[in-house]
C-alpha cells in the first residue's frame, strides 16, 4: 500500500449524503417556519435548497478527487484539498481507537468506513476514510493496532480466535430496548412533529378534529398525552433495537472488539490498557428490576450519542456484571467498598431541589389559586429524589483503585485506576463548611478530552482522604 490511493467512487455518494444530513434540521425548521405560503421570487426556499443540494454533490466529487492516502513504514499518510492542500502522517503510537463501521450506503456498496482517533485529535475522528473494502479496513487496523511490520506475511484477526467471546441474547436486548432512557430524547422530538401537525392535514379534517377537542378537552388531552407517549416509547425502542442488535464482544490479547447495529454494523476497537475508568449506570426504569448498563471512558473511541464513552454491556443483571468485567477487563472486575455521606448531609441533597418548585407553586398559588398548588406534587419528587440522591452518594478506594457513587435521575458508579486519573480535587462551600463536609471529584481522560466525575456532600475527612490517597507522597 505504497502508492498513492483514492477513496472507492461510492465515497462521492457517502459525502453527498452526510452533507445532506447536516442540513437536516435547518429543513425541517424552514418547512415548519415558512410553510407553503411564502412569497414567490428568486429566493424561494425550493430554489435555495436546490442549491444546497447541487453544491453538497459538487463538494463530494472534490473531495473524492483530492483525497489520496497510503500506508508507508508504519504510517498512514493522508493528503486531501482542492485550494489549501493538506498532508498528515498518522503514526502508530498515537493511535487510540479504529471504529469501522458499515452504513447502509456503504452496505449497498460492500465498502466500510474507518474512523481513527489519535491522541490530541480533539471531538473529532482524526481521520475518516468513508468508502473503502473491509479487506482494506482490516488491514489498515491491523497494522496501526497491533503493529504488525509491513515487512511481515500480513495476517488477518479475523483468522485468530478470540479469547472471550460475549453476546448480547435477544430476551437482553428487548429488556434493554424496553427500558431505555433515550424515551426523553425521543419524546422532545415527537412534541416538535407534533407541534407542527396542523401543517400536514387538511383544513376540513383539521376543524373537524379541533372541534372535537373543544368539546372534550380533558379527553381528547389525554388522549393526545398517550399518543405521544406511546410513539415516543416505540421509536426508542426501534432505536435501541437497531443500535444494539447483534451485539457482540471479542476479547484478544491487547484489544477488545466490539461489534453492534442491524442497519448500521460498526466494530470499535479499543486497548484494555487506554481504558480510563468503568460506568455503571442503573436508570430510573432499569434499576427495580436490578438491571445496569456499562460504559468504559477510554482514550479514544467514545461517541456523542454516548456522552464521548463506549458502551461496553448495553444490559446486564447486576449480580452479573463483575464476573462479566472478570472475562472482558480483568483489570476493573472488583468490588470497592463504599462509605456513604453522613446523615447530617441530607437536607443538602434535599434543598436545591425543593426550594425552588416550592416557591414557584407558592405563587402560581397566591395568583391562580388552586391550580398553582398542583406544584406541590413536583416539591414531593423533589423531596423523593433528594433522598435517593444521599442515600447513593458515596466513595471509597481499594489499594490502586477509587469507587465513586452518585446520582442524578441515573444512579451511576464509576471504577478508576490510579495511574489513569488527570487530577483529584475537593470542594467546599459555605454551606457544606458549616455542616463540615466536603465534595470530591476526580478527572480521566474520555475520548480525548476530560471527562470528570463528582460525587456531593461526603464528610470532609473522608473527602480529605480521598484526596490524600491521590496526592504525590501516596503515589511515591
Amino acid at each position: 500500500m505504497n502508492s498513492l490511493r483514492r477513496l472507492h467512487v461510492a465515497a462521492i455518494f457517502v459525502s453527498f449524503f452526510q452533507a445532506l444530513r447536516s442540513f437536516l434540521i435547518p429543513l425541517l425548521v424552514s418547512l415548519f417556519i415558512g410553510g407553503s405560503q411564502s412569497s414567490g421570487g428568486f429566493f424561494r426556499m425550493e430554489y435555495i435548497w436546490i442549491a444546497i443540494i447541487v453544491l453538497s454533490f459538487i463538494a463530494g466529487i472534490v473531495h473524492w478527487i483530492f483525497f489520496r492516502y497510503r500506508f508507508e513504514d508504519g504510517e498512514l499518510y493522508i493528503q486531501k484539498g482542492m485550494f489549501v492542500r493538506k498532508k498528515r502522517y498518522i503514526q502508530q503510537q498515537r493511535v487510540q481507537s479504529i471504529d469501522i463501521t458499515a452504513g447502509l450506503l456503504q452496505r449497498i456498496f460492500g465498502l466500510v468506513k474507518l474512523k481513527i482517533e489519535t491522541a490530541g485529535g480533539g471531538l473529532e475522528p482524526e481521520i475518516q476514510l468513508i468508502a473503502i473494502s473491509r479487506e482494506e479496513a482490516e488491514e489498515i487496523r491491523s497494522k496501526l493496532l497491533n503493529k504488525v511490520s509491513t515487512a511481515e506475511p500480513e495476517s488477518s484477526e479475523q483468522e485468530a480466535k478470540p479469547d472471550v467471546t460475549w453476546k448480547l441474547k435477544p430476551n437482553r436486548l428487548v429488556i434493554a430496548a424496553l427500558t431505555s432512557s433515550g424515551i426523553g430524547l425521543t419524546l422532545s422530538a415527537v412534541i416538535a412533529l407534533f407541534s407542527q401537525v396542523e401543517q400536514f392535514i387538511p383544513d376540513a379534517y383539521y376543524q373537524q378534529l379541533m372541534g372535537l377537542v373543544s368539546r372534550t378537552q380533558l379527553s381528547a388531552f389525554a388522549a393526545w398525552i398517550v399518543i405521544i407517549l406511546l410513539l415516543s416509547w416505540l421509536l426508542s425502542f426501534l432505536g435501541t433495537v437497531l443500535k444494539y442488535g447483534h451485539f457482540t464482544i471479542e476479547t484478544y490479547e491487547n484489544e477488545i472488539v466490539i461489534s453492534r447495529g442491524l442497519l448500521e454494523k460498526r466494530q470499535l476497537t479499543i486497548h484494555p490498557d487506554r481504558v480510563t475508568a468503568v460506568r455503571i449506570v442503573r436508570n430510573i426504569f432499569r434499576q427495580p428490576f436490578g438491571f445496569a448498563s456499562v460504559y468504559v471512558e477510554s482514550a479514544g473511541g467514545g461517541t456523542k450519542d454516548e456522552q464521548l464513552s463506549t458502551v461496553l454491556i448495553p444490559l446486564a443483571a447486576n449480580k452479573e456484571i463483575e464476573a462479566l468485567l472478570g472475562d472482558v477487563l480483568p483489570r476493573y472486575a472488583r468490588s470497592v467498598e463504599i462509605k456513604g455521606a453522613p446523615r447530617r448531609a441530607i437536607l443538602r441533597f434535599c434543598f436545591p431541589l425543593v426550594v425552588i418548585p416550592l416557591l414557584i407553586a407558592l405563587g402560581i398559588g397566591y395568583f391562580w389559586s388552586p391550580y398553582g398548588y398542583y406544584g406541590l406534587l413536583v416539591v414531593l419528587f423533589g423531596i423523593g429524589l433528594g433522598c435517593l440522591q444521599y442515600k447513593d452518594a458515596g466513595a471509597g478506594v481499594d489499594g490502586e483503585f477509587v469507587a465513586v457513587r452518585y446520582r442524578q435521575l441515573s444512579q451511576v458508579q464509576v471504577i478508576s485506576f490510579k495511574p489513569k486519573i488527570q487530577a483529584a480535587e475537593t470542594r467546599v462551600s459555605p454551606f457544606q463548611r458549616r455542616k463540615q463536609l466536603r465534595s470530591f471529584r476526580f478527572s480521566v481522560l474520555s475520548s480525548v478530552v476530560g471527562k470528570s466525575f463528582t460525587v456531593s456532600h461526603l464528610d470532609e475527612q473522608h473527602a480529605e482522604r480521598l484526596l490524600q490517597w491521590f496526592s504525590v507522597e501516596q503515589r511515591a
